[in-house]
């Protein structure tokens, strides 16, 4: 009898604990009400290495204090959060769930986000999603880069020749007011092992390692920044014209856009612009100095490692689309915006974006650059003002 009774009691406690396995299984899984994004691992180290060292149409890449590869991303750096939970949710949705992670990461010591598998599929997805992430829109008018506008708030990134590879860079370092923020979106990304890294540097691991004289120098005197561009559209090398610089046909426009940031400009006979303007290779944000201007990107000695440059044929420095001095209007010596190249791609990391990545940086801490790449890659571009 008793052993009737434990069976008995065994019999029920199974079917029981069926019944909840039951229960369990076809609850149905209940959507979050709201977005929500979440930190996760990536295996950087399992990217293919990119060469650097004696990289065609890199300048100075030949220098042995350049390393031989681009370093990938390091744990945590930068961090990548992705969605988490289930649910349909549209671009102001996410817009409002990375607000969050782009103060606490971007905004902080980090300065650098990858959000990656958001659903934005389209430049229009990725124009809602900035324009309600609470940013601060900053046009690029003036700017340097070649560039075309897609859609409300978006540019391409530069359509610079794909072969070219370009140094890392504080966006915009030589004008005022500059990008506080920097979001890129992936539309298309390079094949694998086609090149086209996206390039990361900090700017504070690079004054830790740059020369202190040479620092001095640059503290001491500043950056002249030197543009000349044509009328046309057919400037050198294909580089913007003033009017797709300034996106006007109107000189009295640009004249206007010169004084109210204290340039210098002077127009040719045939109606090219050249115009000049110092700036401080040093910056104070949030209390601290930052190394922060583009004194060996935009030097005249870029234009040698295009691929289209031809020797026989070069144009003075003055006369290229652009070229950096000391702020007295000396030059400034191949041996330091060598030195500044070597430091800069010891702190440089990469990695290749994917489809619909957004990267976002905080322009103060973190440079920018790219590879070279063959085959198609197209990155979109939104530049945010500090709202300080």
């Amino acid at each position: 009898m008793k052993m009737l009774q434990r069976w008995t009691r065994q019999l029920l406690q199974v079917q029981a604990s069926r019944l909840r396995c039951s229960s369990f299984a076809s609850k149905p899984h209940v959507a979050s009400a709201t977005p929500v994004l979440q930190e996760t691992p990536v295996d950087w180290g399992s990217l293919p290495p990119a060469r650097l060292r004696g990289r065609r149409y890199l300048v100075g890449s030949d220098s042995p204090g350049v390393p031989e590869l681009l370093q990938p991303p390091r744990e945590g750096y930068p961090p990548v959060y992705v969605p988490a939970g289930s649910g349909e949710f549209s671009p102001e949705d996410w817009a409002a769930a990375a607000r969050d992670v782009i103060g606490k990461v971007v905004d902080g010591r980090i300065g650098a986000v990858l959000f990656r598998g958001l659903p934005l599929h389209t430049a229009a997805d990725f124009s809602r999603f900035v324009s309600n992430a609470g940013l601060s829109l900053m046009t690029y008018e003036g700017g340097a880069a070649m560039r075309t506008n897609v859609t409300d708030h978006v540019d391409t990134a530069s359509i610079e020749h794909p072969a070219i590879s370009m140094e890392t860079h504080n966006e915009m370092s030589y004008t005022q007011p500059y990008p506080e923020k920097i979001l890129f979106y992936c539309q298309e990304p390079a094949m694998p092992g086609h090149g086209g890294e996206s390039v990361m540097a900090d700017v504070r691991e690079i004054l830790r390692k740059l020369d202190p004289s040479v620092v001095d120098k640059f503290r001491s005197l500043g950056v002249r920044y030197h543009r000349h561009l044509p009328e046309s559209s057919e400037a050198f090398h294909g580089f913007n014209s003033w009017k797709d610089t300034f996106r006007t046909d109107s000189r009295d426009d640009v004249e206007k856009y010169m004084t109210s940031r204290g340039m210098t400009w002077r127009w040719a006979e045939d109606w090219a612009l050249s115009w000049w303007c110092n700036r401080p290779a040093m910056t104070l944000y949030k209390g601290e100095w930052l190394w922060f201007n583009q004194a060996n990107v935009l030097n005249a000695d870029y234009i040698a490692s295009h691929p289209e440059y031809n020797s026989s044929h070069s144009t003075p420095a003055h006369l290229s689309p652009f070229h950096t001095y000391y702020g007295d209007g000396s030059d400034i010596e191949p041996e330091v915006l060598q030195h500044i190249r070597d430091v800069t791609w010891q702190a440089a990391v990469g990695f290749q974006l994917q489809r619909r990545d957004v990267l976002v940086l905080n322009n103060m801490y973190i440079q920018h650059g790219r590879l070279g790449f063959t085959g198609n890659r197209r990155l979109l571009v939104y530049l945010a003002e500090s709202d300080a």
